[in-house]
């Protein structure tokens, strides 16, 4: 029979016995074990400097600046931004009528609340609001570098860096520069092209693009040619229509122009208002008020996902709305009618825009409509499909962006492959991307709403405060596990892709309309979010770490664990904040206790073998 190991049964050891065997904290604590680990002597919890490259300084960069200062600790940042100020679309795009197509109060941020002039706000408003931001904050003095632009960006596994070459634009040298963390705040819609059109570069008139419009020129009693009908064409012809001479306007492709985002307080037939005094110094009274009118918009902007459903009873209605509105703001034309209202797919098929007057212009006398394409482009003017020719003074390119989602520079991981090969559907490659926000393959790497993003949902602003807390809390993450890198999977993100493909063909978004959520194909792979707005706000409101292939700067991934100790325990922060919070502010700070409650509740104050008296809980204070 086996010799028992109950303490009970056998004498114990040497320490069960209490026999004096060495000193009471016994022999040194040895430095490493056998494989070589050591303890790393910090508080676990303790931030680690990571530095952040952001390319990009429009709203989002001013968005991801002004909360770091706040949520953030041991960041250093830098910004690298190609325009000579801050402000991304709202800075380059001045062009006649070009206004936000969210209502103003919900294209602001929630720690920015103002007043706007006008429903739909103007260009130079949005971006004076965002000019303010970086004047109030002294970012340009901290963080940005204008007139800088980001021309290679290279992952070094070895050393977890982001290796970059910076182009100083103004003086023309180019330097490196490196990062943990590489951002991605360019925007979607950032790279502008000129029409491929026979001749246009022949033209001896005024020649502009609608993202490099020479803003205030004076189009009165000129004849205008305005080429292309999207978001930016439809604004211009609306805007100039009645001050020039004639105006000459080709619409190539079928489009819905109807009810934009939050219709039902617009002006009468969804026209653009400015709000009267009265209406100003109601919402600067009451704020409460002002939030709920604010809310109210956006409730309406988030059940807007209801029309994109094919097949919907909302779908139909939205459908019929616009067919009647179409036709009569047309005056019923039938060539019009019949050449520029879809017959084969729904609206918001593409993004709705504000362009209240677009309709009433095209029909106008001293507008000529072509829906046929242009012969060429000459030194005096254009000639239409038929050969006929015809002289202007100025022609208005509205003819988009690259929507391709290729970066304009070499972008590489750490395999060496180059994003713009990745991406390159010349090459028979799809866009595959992690949720919006990250790339398979391309460590530490983030973007605002890229491929397969809300794109067509509503407002930036509240997703832009949702992506920022996103990164925040990955780079959190990062800080304080002493993480090297975090990338997204590549099976995480092609099942994602699976899924949305699958999606999108019950949304009006997969219908064959020409549209940059498609790359500006007809027929072209849908990048765009997989459900609402709810949905996408809801999914990225934590990390799905499972998702990641996170690699750790030590061998062991928990020697972030450290000493022993937190950093609550150093910091000032309370020490026992899981039973509740003392502080009359909310603020997590260890409370300042003294020996007001010891005088009344420590057991020394009871008298020896009997009950308080009444007399006495009174002393006490009870």
């Amino acid at each position: 029979m086996p010799e028992s190991t109950n303490l009970y049964v056998n004498g114990g050891t040497a320490a069960d016995a209490n026999e004096d065997i060495c000193d009471y904290d016994g022999p040194p604590a040895p430095e490493t074990d056998e494989y070589g680990y050591r303890i790393s002597e910090h508080p676990m919890g303790q931030k680690r400097r990571l530095r952040v490259v952001f390319m990009g300084a429009g709203a989002s960069a001013l968005h991801f600046l002004k909360k770091a200062e706040e949520k953030m600790e041991n960041l250093d940042i830098v910004v690298y931004e190609k325009n000579h100020d801050i402000g991304g679309t709202w800075l380059e795009n001045r062009y006649p009528g070009c206004a936000c197509d969210i209502p103003s109060v919900n294209y602001q941020f929630t720690w920015k609340v103002k007043l706007w002039s006008h429903y739909w706000s103007y260009s130079p408003e949005i971006w004076r609001y965002l000019k303010d931001i970086e004047r109030e904050n002294k970012f340009i003095d901290k963080y940005i570098k204008l007139k800088h632009k980001v021309e290679r960006a290279e992952w070094d596994n070895e050393a977890g860096l982001w290796r970059f070459k910076i182009h100083n634009l103004e003086t023309d040298e180019v330097t490196d520069d490196s990062a943990d963390i590489f951002i991605n705040g360019g925007g979607v819609l950032n790279k502008w092209k000129w029409p491929n059109i026979p001749g246009l570069h022949d033209f001896k008139g005024k020649l502009m693009h609608s993202a490099r419009y020479e803003e205030g020129y004076d189009l009165k009693g000129k004849k205008v040619a305005v080429i292309g009908a999207g978001s930016s064409g439809v604004q211009i012809v609306a805007a100039i229509q009645k001050q020039v001479d004639h105006l000459y306007h080709w619409v190539r492709s079928p489009i819905w122009i109807t009810a934009s985002f939050g219709h039902t307080w617009a002006g009468r037939d969804g026209a653009n208002f400015a709000y009267t005094p009265e209406q100003l110094d109601f919402l600067a009274k009451n704020p409460q008020k002002y939030l709920k009118y604010r809310k109210q918009i956006e409730n309406e902007l988030n059940q807007r996902f209801r029309f994109i459903l094919k097949g919907s009873q909302e779908a139909k209605e939205g459908r019929d709305f616009a067919m009647d509105q179409m036709k009569r703001k047309l005056k019923n034309d039938p060539r019009l009618c019949e050449k520029i209202i879809p017959k084969n797919f729904n609206p918001g098929c593409r993004r709705p825009t504000p362009a209240p007057g677009y309709l009433e212009a095209l029909v106008e006398e001293n507008s000529t409509i072509f829906t046929d394409q242009i012969g060429g482009i000459d030194e005096k003017g254009f000639t239409d499909s038929e050969g006929k020719h015809y002289d202007v003074d100025v022609i208005i390119c509205a003819t988009g962006f690259d929507t391709t989602w290729k970066p304009q520079f070499p972008l590489i991981n750490g395999k060496g492959v180059d994003l713009r090969d990745m991406w390159d559907s010349d090459q028979g490659n799809e866009v595959t991307a992690y949720l919006s926000v990250g790339v398979p393959t391309f460590p530490n790497f983030y973007s605002y709403c890229g491929p397969y993003g809300p794109l067509g949902h509503g407002s930036f602003m509240p997703l832009i405060e949702a992506w920022t807390d996103y990164f925040f809390q990955v780079m959190t993450k990062m800080q304080t596990e002493n993480i090297k890198s975090v990338t997204p999977k590549m099976d995480a993100c092609k099942q994602f892709q699976q899924h949305a493909d699958l999606f999108l063909k019950r949304t009006a978004w997969s219908s064959p309309c020409r549209s940059w959520f498609k790359q500006g194909k007809i027929d072209g792979q849908v990048v765009i979010y997989p459900g609402s707005r709810i949905h996408h706000l809801e999914l990225i409101k934590s990390p799905r770490y499972e998702d990641y292939d996170i690699d750790y700067r030590e061998e062991n991934r928990f020697a972030f664990l450290g000493n022993g100790w937190h950093v609550r325990e150093e910091d000032g922060r309370d020490i026992t904040w899981y039973l509740g919070n003392l502080d009359e502010e909310g603020r997590d700070i260890q409370p300042e206790y003294g020996d007001e409650l010891l005088k009344v509740l420590a057991g020394t104050v009871l008298a020896d073998d009997q009950y308080v008296s009444a007399q006495k809980g009174q002393r006490c204070g009870f």
